[in-house]
């Protein structure tokens, strides 16, 4: 089954953080991404750009509204999710345990649609960004 793993956390802690606090942060990502690419659950990541850059479309009748900013005002903002294919729920929380959780939480939940990837014949969504 695939499940959405969406990482919250708040970007003032991150900003403050030394270079090798941020190291020790991205280490335990790391650890995660090896395990879930060596049992092959791992689908896609993604780190989102600050709530700076981020702008808010609301519709309201005919018109569309775009306000700057998240769709949230809270402590915490969305930093990034990955994508994991696991067996169950249970396989995904054990995976998740290895993330830092030090200034955040995570949430997990499933996928009811994925456009492309073939997750049924192991097929993963690989995009070079380089």
């Amino acid at each position: 089954m695939l499940f959405s793993v969406l990482i919250y956390g708040s970007e003032d802690f991150y900003d403050a953080l030394s270079p090798e606090e941020h190291q020790e942060i991205l280490k335990k990502h790391g650890a995660f991404h090896e395990r879930t690419k060596s049992d092959r659950s791992f689908a896609a990541a993604t780190k989102l750009m600050s709530t700076g850059t981020a702008v808010t479309v609301n519709r309201e009748s005919n018109d569309f509204i775009v306000t700057d900013g998240p769709f949230a005002e809270t402590k915490e903002q969305f930093m990034g999710f990955y994508l994991i294919d696991t067996a169950t729920l249970e396989d995904a929380i054990e995976a998740v345990k290895e993330l830092p959780f030090e200034n955040g939480r995570v949430e997990i939940r499933p996928v009811a649609y994925f456009e492309g990837a073939d997750f049924q014949n192991a097929e993963r969504l690989v995009i070079d960004a380089s």
